[in-house]
């Protein structure tokens, strides 16, 4: 399982929030005092990030996780604290596993509004450059 952290009121909406590749739950530390106050916070390391091992892959080799495999891991932090609905936010990496989440999910009454998800492709057309931001 990931390696999680959970604070807040235990009868709060649930709020599960993802980090950016190369942060931790930890980078969401400054934003709990207020979070908390309305919501149980969940914060969670992706695998080889703060307290988390890459043996929670299937096949933790370069390039053979799957953004599915990471969804995976996230509904599974999920259903073992009994969260069939909560919201969600994330960076980067984070608001990437909420939109396949959301798009592939079990559960379309799952909300993750995610904040400067990664580009996947370069933009193509008239006036349009392909080289990264």
């Amino acid at each position: 399982m990931l390696h999680h952290h959970i604070t807040g009121p235990p009868d709060a909406p649930r709020l599960i929030l993802g980090p950016s590749l190369g942060t931790s739950a930890a980078l969401w530390e400054p934003q709990l005092p207020f979070l908390t106050r309305g919501f149980r916070v969940l914060r969670f390391d992706l695998p080889g990030h703060g307290g988390c091992r890459t043996s929670l892959l299937r096949d933790p080799g370069p390039g053979r996780t799957t953004m599915d495999d990471l969804a995976s891991l996230v509904l599974s932090v999920a259903d073992h604290q009994g969260w069939n609905r909560f919201h969600c936010a994330g960076i980067s990496l984070g608001g990437a596993i909420g939109a396949h989440l959301a798009a592939f999910g079990p559960n379309g009454s799952r909300h993750w509004p995610w904040s400067a998800p990664p580009r996947t492709s370069a933009p193509r057309g008239p006036g349009m450059s392909a080289r990264p931001l």
